[in-house]
C-alpha cells in the first residue's frame, strides 16, 4: 500500500501581485518525489498555469467559499503526489 503524499502548504492570500506566483513557483521547485504543494489563493491563478506546465508540473484547483481557491501542484507523472485523499 502506498504512503499518503506529503504536502508543502502555502497561504498566499492577500499578497501583492507577483508574490503569490513567485512563492508558488519557488515552492514547487523544492518538491521531492511523492510531495505536492497545497496553496491557498485569493482567486484562480490563471497566469500561473502555463508556467507550471512549462516546468513539468500538474495541478488541480478546488474552489472554496468566498471566491477563494485551493491549488494543488505536483510534478507531472508523480502518481503518489497526485492522489488526493
Amino acid at each position: 500500500m502506498a504512503m499518503a503524499a506529503t504536502e508543502v502548504n502555502l497561504d498566499v492570500r492577500g499578497l501583492p501581485p507577483c508574490e503569490p506566483l513567485e512563492q508558488i513557483l519557488a515552492g514547487c521547485h523544492q518538491l521531492v518525489p511523492g510531495q505536492r504543494l497545497r496553496a491557498l489563493v485569493s482567486r484562480e491563478p490563471l497566469p500561473l498555469f502555463p508556467l507550471l506546465e512549462q516546468r513539468g508540473f500538474a495541478w488541480r484547483v478546488v474552489a472554496l467559499a468566498e471566491g477563494r481557491c485551493e491549488l494543488l501542484v505536483w510534478r507531472a507523472g508523480d502518481r503518489q503526489a497526485a492522489e488526493v485523499g
